[in-house]
């Protein structure tokens, strides 16, 4: 082949992956959303627990990870937006998960189960009323900083994870508060 075609192929090249860069490089998930719906409340969830702040980290990190996913716009008042995301939290439970050779336990399961609802506020249409539950591990023996395990399930384990410090018990906590919050923002992608 002749550089001038080589030359050809380049530029084609290069022009087609402009193009394709270019159409995809904007993609939202916010196409999903039921018509006219593009704000939400989010009041602070109740909680029929005795578990202290778990309702506000709760709360924090759904609002979190509708904000990352740029899905919907947070609003700091019902009557301003077009729907309310609200819940409460049923359950904890703490129960043994793993035991040692003298059967004593080593790990236990925090579970956490809610119940949310999503509702249009100009219809009151309920977009959908759902119980999430989820779950962490937690060791009474180990440091979670040198235990050798990924706890908080980001790929980094122990000295390389900056935030797989301190009680063990608050990290599966955030660990289960997190993945309810990933599950409410997939059924609110799944909705419609």
């Amino acid at each position: 082949m002749n550089m001038a075609w080589i030359k050809k192929l380049l530029n084609l090249n290069t022009i087609l992956f402009s193009l394709l860069a270019v159409g995809c490089s904007y993609y939202s998930l916010a196409g999903n959303l039921p018509p006219g719906i593009r704000s939400v409340y989010i009041p602070l969830f109740d909680n029929e627990t005795t578990v202290a702040n778990v309702a506000e980290t709760l709360t924090t990190q759904i609002s979190n990870q509708i904000s990352d996913q740029n899905i919907l716009e947070l609003v700091n008042f019902e009557e301003s937006s077009q729907s309310l995301l609200k819940g409460g939290i049923i359950s904890i439970l703490d129960t043994p998960y793993t035991f040692n050779a003298n059967e004593q336990v080593s790990d236990y399961r925090f579970t956490i189960e809610i119940e949310v609802s999503w509702i249009n506020t100009l219809t009151q249409e309920i977009f959908f009323e759902k119980k999430f539950t989820s779950f962490g591990i937690y060791s009474i023996d180990l440091d979670p900083s040198m235990d050798g395990l990924d706890n908080d399930n980001d790929g980094l384990i122990d000295g390389d994870d900056s935030d797989e410090i301190g009680d063990s018990r608050d990290l599966a906590i955030n660990v289960a508060l997190n993945k309810i919050a990933i599950d409410i923002v997939n059924e609110i992608l799944g909705t419609w």
